[in-house]
């Protein structure tokens, strides 16, 4: 990895918010590592952040990130490959999802099976943007009018043998998590 190259950014994010009128003590550092970047990704997601600007503007920092270090060649460790890929993966946007399929498919070649799970991911929310049956059922969709999750369609083509070889669960077992979160919706109104 060009360990300037993280510095430079560094340096430019906080000389913009200086110069934008705020202090040099407002400037967070930015993710200097992709398990780092990817922590922050969930840490947003997970604090309902998806749905506040200020949060979406840092994902998208954070996937432009991942799209220069690609481009800069600074993705070189088994580990960076899955954990670049990983936070792409939480994208909508056609091209983070093509590159976390690209990214997740090296780290698989390169012997990190977790991999293949996060290029299913990436195929499925590529296959759904394209309003298709998603391949593997890692996607799922919540019903504002029925207040209730439900598995995106899936094509009925693809085997559990295929899911397993991706890592990830029988049909069967991706329809019992509906039925789980549903039921959640439920204890939670109650």
């Amino acid at each position: 990895m060009k360990p300037s190259l993280t510095n430079r950014r560094f340096a430019l994010l906080c000389l913009g918010l200086f110069v934008g009128g705020l202090t040099i003590s407002a400037c967070q550092a930015p993710a200097t590592n992709p398990k780092q970047l990817h922590a922050r990704v969930l840490r947003d997601f997970r604090s309902w952040g998806g749905l506040d600007a200020e949060a979406l503007d840092r994902q998208t920092a954070r996937y432009q990130l991942v799209h220069e270090w690609h481009a800069d060649g600074a993705i070189v460790s088994t580990s960076d490959y899955l954990w670049c890929a990983a936070a792409l993966v939480t994208s909508d946007e056609v091209s983070d999802l093509k590159l976390a399929h690209e990214l997740a498919l090296k780290a698989a070649e390169l012997g990190e099976a977790r991999g293949f799970t996060v290029q299913a991911e990436a195929t499925d929310k590529l296959l759904v943007r394209r309003g298709k049956p998603q391949r593997y059922g890692t996607q799922y969709v919540f019903e504002t009018i029925h207040q209730r999750w439900k598995l995106f369609p899936v094509d009925p083509r693809t085997t559990d043998v295929e899911r397993r070889s991706m890592g990830i669960p029988p049909l069967a077992e991706l329809m019992g998590k509906v039925d789980a979160m549903n039921a959640e919706i439920r204890e939670n109104r109650d």
